[in-house]
Parts: C-alpha cells; sequence; structure tokens
C-alpha cells in the first residue's frame, strides 16, 4: 500500500518532471500489415514535420528527444517517454500533435490535419510498430573462456582453511595471529613488542571512533590496561573498551564515512553541469545510523540496492528502505547532456560501475563497448546488468531551468522521518503559491513572445525559467496545511521491464542483439546467471540478494577486506576496488578466505567483525622499526609491525575541534546547504558561498559538494565522490604545512585550546597532553621553556600587558602543538 503511496505522491510538476525514464514495449510483434500502416502514415509525418529538430540530422536536437529511430522514440527525451505501446492518451506524442496542451504542442508551427492525428492515434494504441530496428544478429561471441576465469583465485567459492599450528611459541592470541605469525616465520621475520597502554588507548580511540581520547580516558584505560594481573584480564580490559567505543554514536559517524567514500556520496550531481542535491543527506543519515545500529552487512546491501521493494512492518521502516536506495541515486550525473539516451545510458553505467566495485571489486563497467580485456567479463554480462538497472528509475530531483536532465524526488511525507523547516500559515502558503502563479504567467508570456518571433534577450528567458521553478520549489515544499513535506533521493522499478540490447562500442544509436537479465557469469554457477523469465520487476531485488548471498565469492571476501584496510591502513588485497587481474593478490589468501568465513560466521556484523581482530595481538603491535625485519620486508606487507599513518582530514579536523573544546556532537538536521539553495555552481550557485559555510559538527556533517571540498579535507586528501575510493591516496605538500599555518579554522582551534588550559596549573603541560594524549618529556618541556623565552623576546617590539603576553604565549604554542607532525600521525 505504502509503495503505492509513494509513487502516486511522488512531485510531478514543472521543476521535478523526469527526464530519463524508459518505457517497455507491451511485448506484442509488429504484423506486416501494422509496419505497413507505419511506412504509409507515420514515417512520411516524422519525416515532414519532426526530423528537422528531433533527428541525428538535426543542428541541435530539442529537448533531447529524437524521433528517427525506434530506440529514439521509445527512450524518450527530457520530459520523459513519448510513446506507451498501446495507450495513445497515456503518450506525450499523442497529446502533442492533438494540441490538448497548450504547454505541449507540436508541431510549434501549426497543427497537423485531424486525419493525420487519428493516424497517430491508431498507431499508438496498436502498439506503436517500427520497423526501424537495426539487424542484428541474434547471439553475441566472445572468446572469453568462462570455465577458465572460474579458476581464478578471487571467483573461487572461500574455503575454509586449516588454522595454522604454531609450535614452540606462545606469541598468538587468536587465530589471526596465527596466520599472520605462520607467514612472519616463513619470511624468516619476527613480530616486533605490544603497542604500550597509552598508545593502544590512543589507536583504538581514532580507529573506531576517528577522535583523539581525552586526558581522563586516557588515564583511566591505560591504568585499568597496565594494572591487569594476567594476560586473560588485559585482554578483557582492552575488550570493555572496544565495547565502549563500538557502542559510541561517534562510531557510526566515523564508519559511515569510510562507506561514503566507496558509496561516492556527494550533495552535487558533479559532471558538466554541478548541480546541488538538497535532499542527498538523507542516505548520508541512513548510512551512519546503520552502522550504529549494526545492521547486518548482507541486510545493507540489499537496502541500497532494492529496500524499495522489501517488506516492511511500518511506514518508518518502509521509508528507511526507500533512503537506502540513495545509493544508486548519488552517483554524478551528467546533466547538461541534451539527448536522453545517452544521459539514461550513463547513469546507467554509472550505476553499474558503483554496484560491481563497491560490492564486488569488480570492474563490469569496463566492458560497457566490448568484452573485458582483462577480466572474464563478456560484454552481454555488462548488457544483462544494464537490463535490470534500466528497468529502474532513479529519483534525483533538480530544477529544469537548471538542468536538462531531471527526475521526480520521492516524497515520502507522513512515513515517520524527520522533516525540515517549520509549518507556516495560510496566509504564507497562499503568498507562496500567487508567487509561483505570477511567475508562470510571466514565463508563458515570455515564451509567447518568442514563438510569435518578438526578440527577446535569452537573459530574460533564463530568468523567467528560473523565477518560475524557485517559485515553485517555495510552494510545493509544504502541504496544503502548510506543513513541510519529506522528500528523499531513491529509486524504483519501472511499470515494465525494458528490453536491453547490446549496445555496439556503447554507442545508443547501435543497438544489437538482445541481452536477457541476468547477473555476472563467471561468479554464478554454469546456468544459473540469467534472471527466471517469470519475473515481472526489475530484478534488483534478485540482484541484491545475489550479491548479499554468502554462496557469492566475492562479497564476503570485499566487505573483510575494506575493514581489515581501515584497521591496518592497507588492505590484505592492497586494490580493495579491484580484485581483477589488473589489482594485486592477496599477501594472506588463507587469512582472506578465514575472514570472509567469520564475517559470514558472525551473521554478517561489522561491530562483532571489527571487535575479533583488534583483539588480535597483530593489531596491537607497537610500530617500533626493527632494521632486521624492515631489510627483508620494508614495506611492512606481512605486519610485522603496525605502520605509522596519516589521519584523514575529517580526523586532522574532528581532533582539533575536541581538543579545543569547540566541537559540538549533536547531529544537525538536514544539510548546511540550505543556505545556498538549489542550482549550478558556478550559475545561481557561487562556489564562494559554499566554502565560507562553518560548522563545529563533526566533517561527516559538512557539505560534501563535488570539485567543491572544504579546503584541509581537499588538501589532506579526501575524495571528491566522482569515483568509487576505497582506499585514499596519502600525499605530503608544502601546501598542507601551509594551510595549518595560516588557516583561521587552525588558529581559532589553537585559540580555544588556550582558552580552555589557560587556569590550569600547568597549562602548557595541560595543552600538550590533550595535543598528542601524553605528558611531555622532560626534552619537551626544555624545548617548551625555551618556546616561552624565544616568544617573550621577539613580543619586547609590542606593548603588551603581561596578561596578553602569556596568553598570546599560549595561543601560538597550542597552535604550534596542532600544526606538528604527532598530532596527525597515528602509531
Amino acid at each position: 500500500m505504502h509503495r503505492q503511496r509513494m509513487t502516486t505522491l511522488g512531485v510531478a510538476t514543472l521543476w521535478l518532471v523526469g527526464g530519463v525514464t524508459a518505457i517497455a514495449q507491451d511485448g506484442r510483434p509488429a504484423t506486416t500489415a501494422a509496419e505497413a500502416f507505419f511506412e504509409a502514415k507515420i514515417r512520411p509525418v516524422l519525416v515532414s514535420h519532426c526530423y528537422q529538430c528531433h533527428s541525428d540530422s538535426a543542428k541541435k536536437t530539442r529537448g533531447g528527444l529524437k524521433l528517427d529511430s525506434r530506440s529514439a522514440l521509445l527512450a524518450g527525451g527530457d520530459n520523459g517517454p513519448v510513446i506507451v505501446p498501446g495507450s495513445a492518451e497515456k503518450s506525450l506524442l499523442f497529446k502533442a500533435v492533438s494540441y490538448h496542451d497548450k504547454k505541449l504542442q507540436m508541431p510549434p508551427k501549426g497543427k497537423l490535419p485531424d486525419a493525420v492525428v487519428a493516424d497517430f492515434r491508431k498507431w499508438i494504441d496498436m502498439g506503436a510498430p517500427d520497423p526501424r530496428v537495426p539487424k542484428a544478429a541474434s547471439y553475441v561471441q566472445t572468446k572469453i573462456d568462462l570455465a577458465k576465469g572460474r579458476e581464478y583465485w578471487a571467483y573461487r567459492s572461500p574455503k575454509k582453511p586449516a588454522i595454522p599450528t604454531i609450535r614452540g611459541s606462545e606469541w598468538p592470541r587468536t587465530d589471526v595471529d596465527r596466520f599472520i605469525l605462520a607467514t612472519l616465520m616463513q619470511s624468516k621475520l619476527k613480530p616486533v613488542k605490544d603497542a604500550d597502554a597509552r598508545s593502544l588507548v590512543r589507536r583504538l580511540y581514532f580507529v573506531l571512533t576517528g577522535l583523539p581520547p581525552t586526558p581522563e580516558a586516557v588515564t583511566t584505560w591505560t591504568s585499568r590496561i597496565d594494572g591487569a594481573v594476567s594476560a586473560v584480564a588485559r585482554r578483557d580490559a582492552i575488550g570493555r573498551l572496544v565495547d565502549e567505543l563500538l557502542a559510541s554514536p561517534r562510531y557510526g559517524e566515523h564508519w559511515g564515512r569510510h562507506w561514503m567514500d566507496v558509496a561516492r556520496f556527494a550533495e552535487s550531481t558533479g559532471g558538466d553541469a554541478n548541480n546541488i542535491l538538497l535532499h542527498a543527506w538523507r542516505y548520508r543519515d541512513y548510512v551512519i545510523d546503520a552502522f550504529n545500529a549494526d545492521k547486518s552487512f548482507d541486510r545493507f546491501i540489499i537496502e541500497q540496492l532494492a529496500g524499495d521493494l522489501l517488506p516492511f512492518s511500518s511506514d518508518k521502516e518502509f521509508a528507511a528502505n526507500v533512503v537506502a536506495t540513495g545509493f544508486l541515486a548519488c552517483g554524478v550525473k551528467l546533466v547538461a547532456e541534451e539527448e536522453g539516451r545517452r544521459f539514461f545510458a550513463d547513469l546507467v553505467d554509472e550505476q553499474i560501475d558503483a554496484t560491481t566495485r563497491a560490492f564486488l571489486a569488480t570492474t563490469v563497467a569496463c566492458a560497457r563497448c566490448h568484452d573485458h580485456k582483462f577480466d572474464p567479463i563478456p560484454q552481454t554480462d555488462y548488457y544483462a546488468l544494464a537490463g535490470i538497472f534500466r528497468s529502474t528509475q532513479t529519483h534525483f530531483g533538480l530544477m529544469k531551468a537548471q538542468a536538462r536532465q531531471t527526475t521526480p524526488l520521492l516524497d515520502l511525507t507522513g512515513l515517520g522521518l524527520p522533516e525540515i523547516g517549520r509549518q507556516i500559515s495560510l496566509a504564507q502558503l497562499a503568498q507562496l503559491r500567487d508567487k509561483r502563479d505570477k511567475a508562470l504567467k510571466h514565463q508563458e508570456e515570455t515564451l509567447a513572445k518568442m514563438r510569435a518571433g518578438e526578440a527577446v534577450p535569452q537573459s530574460v528567458w533564463l530568468r523567467s525559467r528560473t523565477d518560475r521553478d524557485r517559485t515553485q520549489v517555495a510552494y510545493q515544499i509544504y502541504d496544503d496545511k502548510g506543513n513541510p513535506r519529506v522528500f528523499a533521493m531513491g529509486v524504483q522499478d519501472q511499470e515494465f521491464p525494458v528490453e536491453t540490447r547490446l549496445l555496439s562500442r556503447g554507442e545508443v544509436d547501435k543497438p544489437g542483439a538482445k541481452v536477457p537479465r541476468g547477473f555476472v557469469q563467471v561468479i554464478t554457477k554454469t546456468g544459473e546467471h540469467l534472471l527466471p523469465s517469470t519475473i515481472k520487476g526489475s530484478g534488483r531485488l534478485e540482484l541484491a540478494k545475489w550479491i548479499a548471498s554468502p554462496d557469492n565469492p566475492l562479497t564476503a571476501r570485499v566487505i573483510a577486506n575494506r575493514v581489515w584496510q581501515h584497521l591496518f591502513g592497507r588492505g590484505l588485497v592492497r586494490t580493495v576496488d579491484d580484485f581483477g587481474k589488473t589489482g594485486e593478490p592477496p599477501t594472506h589468501p588463507e587469512l582472506l578466505d578465514h575472514l570472509a568465513i567469520r564475517l559470514v560466521e558472525h551473521k554478517w556484523s561489522i561491530k562483532a567483525f571489527i571487535r575479533e581482530i583488534v583483539l588480535s595481538r597483530t593489531w596491537q603491535l607497537s610500530s617500533e622499526f626493527d632494521e632486521s625485519n624492515f631489510a627483508l620486508d620494508p614495506e611492512n606487507r606481512f605486519l610485522w609491525r603496525m605502520s605509522s599513518r596519516r589521519l584523514t582530514g575529517e580526523q586532522i579536523r574532528d581532533a582539533m575541534l575536541l581538543v579545543s573544546g569547540n566541537l559540538v556532537v549533536k547531529r544537525p538536521l538536514g544539510t548546511f546547504l540550505t543556505s545556498v539553495g538549489e542550482g549550478t555552481i558556478g550559475r545561481s550557485v557561487n562556489e564562494p558561498d559554499i566554502r565560507k559555510i562553518e560548522s563545529n559538527h563533526r566533517s561527516v556533517y559538512l557539505p560534501r559538494v563535488r570539485n567543491v571540498l572544504p579546503e584541509l579535507l581537499e588538501l589532506f586528501d579526501a575524495p571528491d565522490a566522482s569515483l568509487v575510493m576505497g582506499a585514499r591516496e596519502t600525499t605530503t605538500s608544502p601546501l598542507q604545512s601551509l594551510y595549518l599555518m595560516n588557516s583561521p579554522l587552525v588558529r581559532r582551534q589553537a585559540d580555544g585550546l588556550a582558552r580552555r588550559v589557560k587556569d590550569a596549573g600547568d597549562p602548557f603541560g595541560v595543552a600538550h597532553e590533550l595535543a598528542f594524549g601524553r605528558p611531555a618529556t622532560a626534552r619537551e618541556r626544555k624545548f617548551e621553556a625555551a618556546f616561552v623565552v624565544n616568544f617573550t623576546k621577539a613580543a619586547r617590539s609590542e606593548t603588551l600587558s603581561a596578561d596578553d603576553l602569556q596568553r598570546r604565549c599560549l595561543e601560538a604554542y597550542c597552535h604550534a602543538l596542532l600544526c606538528s607532525a604527532e598530532f596527525r600521525i597515528l602509531d
């Protein structure tokens, strides 16, 4: 019931009219007589009255619509599908030629004769037979040997390996340790000593929550760990800290940010016209909540790919499931593309790439134009998946005045999701409606002048369209009682599955053989890769269940490797987004299989999986250097120590906010982009307006606009979400140091830290402990004293009171602490 309710409430007005939704054929084969009718009655009219503006030969395709081929006709244009085979009354093409709607009249120079209009009605009602289909082979040849391809390590199901037996050593504490030590011994390496308790506490806080521990937490947990009377008691003390951190809401914010890198989450379309997506934030919050609730990862997968198709027990559960499908809607979109078919093909391509790389670490999108050059993935596999996504409607919104390609948002009002904004009075609602009506009238008058041949400046025309859409948005975000409505990005099934053909070289105007919907053959059992013909929906739910199945040889391995990468800094397979032949093989293949099986045994609980790994002795090793080990394994591929790593940009910023006392931990409702509004960056939305948005909330809640990231995050290698990014680059540049030295943001945090410690008995010592999680050494205290002396000498030229001198000296010292390497390095 609620699924249908959401569909009918999907906003369908000027600013949200869809432009890419493909329509399925009704399946009735055209007869020879029917095709003859098309050739005699319909094609000549299209050639005479339509091809000038709606064909490949047109100088500029109007409305993204082409009518010179059957595939183009079915794909539609900017205003969506123009043909519903079997129903003239539901077809935009018939409405246009019949002049039923004053806003949609084609040809624009005058109505066709009534007899011709009747021919169009008859033709569409008989199923819109159209013989203009390129002849193509009924099969597609491939040279790929799938049987041989299935022998590759990643495409074989994980097998439970024997746990290595380590004789004469009490070092291993867990099965993970036994696998690691066995490899170290084979390579003539030895593990270094365990990390001290203070370092371990700091490591756990940063890795699990993305934030540093307070000095009080360091003192409490260090004493508990060091005070343990046995190895078992020490392990229990560490386990209690792990449990506390996993239960913290800060865990979901940090690990949710990891997944958002993979999900290429952003709040703008990117691409050729970078438009703001004001409703993407709901997917962000869904991800954070999912990690905090420890949603089983197989369920997490299914919800993101097909949440709208799942059973539900409440309105709120249904709405949350729909929001989860924002995974498929938040990718890069070329919304300035004129041709609807090409935009739709690129949209589907992006969804295939994101889905297969995120969950399977497989680059299926490389088979769009030809068989995969390296992996055993024929081109037909790509189009088998494309059939599933082509049978899916993607809802992301946008105003038509700002983008050529737009779709409706999903209306989830009244289903239990948080509302943005306050209720307005009926008088205020009437004012918004009046502004909308006036703007619409002005736009129609402007259009009428243009059609009459009057010279209208382009700026006037564009402004009339923008005003029309903005006033429509302002009115439409409220219901008829003035309550704010709830919108979301996501997907839904098309009414019918869409026929999919293999495209020669990936070109939309070169369709070939039909390809039935299905999955990637090399990771399915022989003969089981096609969807049953009885499935009436898109096939997304079946695809999601196939990916999330324990029998899928890739999924558990890929997710286990992603978790390992965030815990150790590098995955067992370093190319975390590519398990194919161009990626690296695992350094510990048996351990990877063991972890994949353990993840499933944990019922896909990420928290339980993390807990098992961080309680291993391997993860608790120190980062100390060992010359003999380094000579044999300089990259630490076999994990003889814990590799030091730089914090992410988000961790650096959040840590500064925390130690300065400025961090706001409460989640903001909505997006900070509300202040800049909807539109195209560089045209109706200014980039400086986005960059000047400031907040003391965690970095995960900052505006995530493609190509316009906050400066600190951009400098410290945060991805701009153009692609799946499971492992970030780590670069070092002079700009990073210059930013830390001169940034007003960093200076404000340094001042906040100074204010926080100024009344302490030892403000410099307390500041040091807040910044680094440890007391200053005797050598560092000497440096501190020298710093104060040098600063005092340098400030003699200024007339400062003793209090001002002490304040500024403390601020400068705190600034130096925040700029130091130790502040942003995790051992």
